[in-house]
């Protein structure tokens, strides 16, 4: 099966780290831990809202580093400007403009993200790239997913020169 996944074109590569520019996108966003969360915003791409719709399941699954704070998954493209209304008042639809990322791609369990994080911030010190915000966990595969299966990205949006 395909998803749509969230557009972008690489600015620069350099070994594990891009510089990615993100398409203008929407965010269905609950604020709570991933495994509270996911259940919310299943329901809502399964009919659970304003026009009873339902919505194809997207990639990448947004959460925090640590994946505690909150958890969100993209709009299909076809959506971004008309959405259905979530009926759910712990969903929060955020419209994302374009921008400019700082990438790191690992491979592995959730785990790893922190660590991934650390050597993000320590490239952005090193190429003198100013980091802008929280870091955000990209989880391309679901669950019952072999963890070194898994590719993930932390990304970190940058102040464009």
């Amino acid at each position: 099966m395909s998803y749509d996944k969230l557009k972008y074109e690489v600015v620069k590569k350099d070994d594990v780290f891009e510089i990615r520019k993100y398409d203008p996108y929407v965010l269905m966003k609950v604020s709570k831990d991933s495994n509270q969360g996911f259940g919310i915003l299943f329901s809502y791409i399964s009919g659970n809202n304003s026009k009873n719709q339902k919505i194809q399941m997207t990639i990448p699954v947004v959460t925090d580093v640590t994946s505690s704070s909150y958890i969100a998954f993209t709009m299909p493209s076809e959506f971004v400007g008309n959405y259905p209304n979530p009926l759910d008042p712990n969903i929060q639809m955020i419209h994302v403009p374009s921008k400019e990322y700082l990438v790191i791609q690992f491979k592995g369990s959730i785990r790893h993200a922190t660590k991934a994080y650390e050597a993000l911030k320590t490239y952005a010190l090193k190429n003198q790239i100013e980091l802008i915000h929280e870091p955000i966990l990209l989880r391309y595969q679901g669950p019952f997913t072999l963890p070194f299966l898994k590719d993930n990205d932390v990304i970190v949006e940058i102040k464009q020169s």
